[in-house]
This record gives structure tokens, sequence and C-alpha cells, in this order.
């Protein structure tokens, strides 16, 4: 069987990490695999050298709507203003383009043949081309409905595009056998796109890894002098994109000013933020480091592919996220590497992290709550261990790559 996988993404992160597990660990081999991303997509040299397995990769250069924001640092002034005009057409211009992603993704869609489409999407609406794929499918393919995953929240249209996106809404749950989201609080934030939930069973796969897929490993104190820590320091270490806007918070700040209070009882702590960031969102958080007078111990890093090697020398994984999260893969890349965590209740955070079986949640508003926490960890290393271990066995239970394979293939193949 031939499954075709779409996807439309622009910044390197969780969709990624998804994609690559769930085809390298997909559980029948016979089938053939293709890949199906936009030419403009930041992660296609991870997805290039990652997925292991046999597969085809097919980048298009097809135009969608979402392209023209997906650099919100454009240098170019003609760019800049094409992007305002674009924004404020956006009711018309939208859907004009939806309309003709619908029918230049015909031969996308089709030329390989494939029996099976798994819409792969950041959210929803998200990528209006993934939208504009399960549509496709519907109208040319005479195969059965696609799936349609989402990743992110679904957000509720605003006054100016309601009856457009009603309409959309009803051509998407026409053309789509079922939706599938990362995690329950996911799944429920549909019930705020009326048709779909109403007619379309909506429901959730918790997202998967596997161990193996991270990277070398290197030694603790070497890997310890390169990022300029002392070898006898404690590390915590927090993994998020750097960028931020009103549905999109990794909270910074917070875990910052968190990070302060630490210092002041365990100086000899160092923090390690790793993440996805346009150089202007780097500097942005590195301004709040120095606003609170931590340089010393806090250290930022861009996108590494070496996360199995820092987890494996990480006391700690903190997050800090203070916006919906829909899953949050760090927290079981974590759990995977015996690693507890601290994080704040947000989204879909407390379904993935249990008090006391692996880490901790708080509130996302409690700082004294997250820094006592992070304290009594790494001031206790039998508590450490031991919540260390229960967190990889949970991740064992419920987040392996292969049983998230399983389930995806399973929703696929059966008609």
């Amino acid at each position: 069987m031939k499954i075709l996988i779409f996807m439309e993404d622009y910044f390197c992160g969780g969709v990624d990490t998804f994609v690559i597990n769930l085809i390298n660990n997909w559980p029948y081999q016979s089938d053939e695999i293709i890949l199906a991303c936009n030419r403009g997509h930041s992660g296609l040299g991870l997805l290039r050298s990652s997925i292991a397995r046999k597969y085809n990769l097919v980048v298009h250069g097809i135009k969608t709507f979402t392209s023209f924001f997906e650099h919100p640092y454009r240098k170019n002034i003609f760019d800049k203003f094409t992007a305002i005009v674009f924004r404020i057409l956006s009711p018309v211009l939208r859907y004009l383009f939806l309309a003709y992603n619908i029918l230049a993704l015909k031969k996308v869609l089709l030329e390989d043949g494939p029996d099976r489409l798994l819409v792969v999407n950041n959210g929803y609406p998200a990528g209006d081309s993934c939208r504009a794929a399960a549509i496709s499918w519907q109208l040319f393919s005479k195969k059965p409905l696609s799936i349609h995953n989402f990743h992110g929240i679904a957000l509720k249209p605003g006054w100016h595009i309601r009856l457009q996106e009603q309409l959309v809404d009803m051509l998407v749950s026409r053309a789509s056998r079922i939706f599938v989201s990362v995690s329950r609080s996911a799944a429920q934030s549909m019930s705020c796109r009326n048709f779909i939930y109403r007619n379309n069973k909506v429901t959730f796969v918790y997202n998967g890894i596997g161990i193996s897929n991270h990277g070398r490993r290197q030694d603790a104190s070497d890997l310890k002098f390169k990022l300029g820590i002392p070898a006898a320091s404690q590390l915590c270490l927090m993994l998020g994109a750097y960028h931020s806007n009103k549905n999109f918070n990794k909270g910074h700040d917070f875990l910052l000013r968190a990070f302060k209070k630490v210092l002041n009882e365990l100086p000899n702590t160092h923090l390690l933020i790793c993440g996805y960031g346009f150089p202007a969102d780097i500097e942005k958080v590195w301004r709040l480091v120095l606003g609170h007078s931590i340089e010393g111990n806090i250290h930022l890093s861009g996108f590494r592919d070496d996360i199995h090697s820092l987890l494996s020398h990480t006391d700690i994984v903190l997050i800090a996220s203070q916006a919906f999260e829909s899953f949050c893969l760090a927290s079981i890349e974590a759990m995977a590497h015996s690693v507890p965590v601290v994080a704040t209740n947000v989204g879909a955070i407390p379904e993935i992290v249990v008090d006391g079986q692996g880490g901790y949640c708080v509130d996302k508003n409690d700082i004294d709550g997250y820094v006592k926490h992070i304290i009594s960890l790494l001031s206790d290393n039998t508590l450490r261990e031991e919540q260390g271990r229960m967190g990889f066995e949970r991740y064992r239970e419920l987040f392996t790559a292969h049983r998230m394979s399983q389930e995806y293939a399973r929703l696929v193949r059966n008609v």
C-alpha cells in the first residue's frame, strides 16, 4: 500500500519530530511511504537526515497564502509592504489562494498513485495547503477519504472571516474521514469549529518518540566544556522555540525569573536553552537574561541535533509554557531519558506530566511553586533519580514511537 503524508510547515520543530518518528517506526515494511512538503520549510534538512526508513520525499513550490507570513523579520521593504497588504485583504485573498491550492495540489497528491492520505497540520486552520489537500484528494483521487491530523490548538475564526471559514470547515469536514490530534485537550479545542466537531469523529493519539533517534552521545565533561559550563555544575535544560505570539509562548521570561530565585539557593546551577529561532528572537531572550543579571549561568543555543547527549547529562528539564500546549514533546524526551520534569500546567501538559510520576506541574503563574520543585529535585539525588525512573516507566507505557505508529497505521490503513 502507498501512504502519502502531506505537511505544510515553516519552522523546524515538533511536527518534524512527529513525522520522523512516524515514518521510521511505521509497522508495515511493505508499505511505500511518500512525504510531501512545501519548499519553504526550514526543517527539510532535518527530515532528510533523520528519516532512516526508505521513503520518497516530494518537495513542492506551490505558493500558499500562509507563506507570505512565514518569516516575521523581513529586511526587504517591498516584502514587508506585501505582507501588510495581504493581511488587510485576507478575508478575500486567503480563500482565492485556497481555491488555487485545491487545483494545484492535484498533481502533487496523485502523481505517485498513493492509496491513502494522512494530512499533518500544525494546528487548525494552520496550513491552508493542508486543508486544500484534503479537499483536493476527495475531489480527484477516487480513494478513501483522508485523515486530518492536527498538532496545535484549533482556533475560533474572527467575525470578519466567519462565513468563509464555515464554508471551508464544511468542505474539509466532508473530505476527512476522521480528525486526530495529539492530546485530549487539543482534540477538545476543535469544539470551537462547530461543523467539524458535530459531524466528524475527533479523537487523539499521544505523540511518541524513539530514544534511538536523538543523535550522538558525548562525554559529560566534554559536552559541558564546549557549552562553557563548569563540569561540576548541575544542568537544567529548556527545549523550545524562541519566537512567541498570543497563541505560542514557551515562557522564557517566566523561566528566567524563576531561575534567578533558584540561583539564590543553588548558585552553581546552570541553564541551557535550546530551540529554533531567528537571531532577533534569540537576542530578545538574551536581553531578558541581561535584565535579570544572570548571564553567567544562562546559555542560549539554537536548534541542536544532539538532544540525546544533552539529556543524558541533564539533571532537570524545565517547561515554562504560558500559552496553550497541544502536547509538548520536550516532556516525553525528558522521560525517555529518565530526566525529571518541572512544568506549567498549560493545555495538555498535565496529561503528559503527572505530579509525582516523572515530575511536577504548577500553575503557569506560580513562580514560587515552580522554584520549590526545582530546588527540591536538584538538592535530593534520591528524589531526582526516583522521579526520573517513574517518568521513564510512564514514557514506556504511553509515549513510545512504536505505539504511536501502530495506532496511526491502524487508522490510515483500515477503512
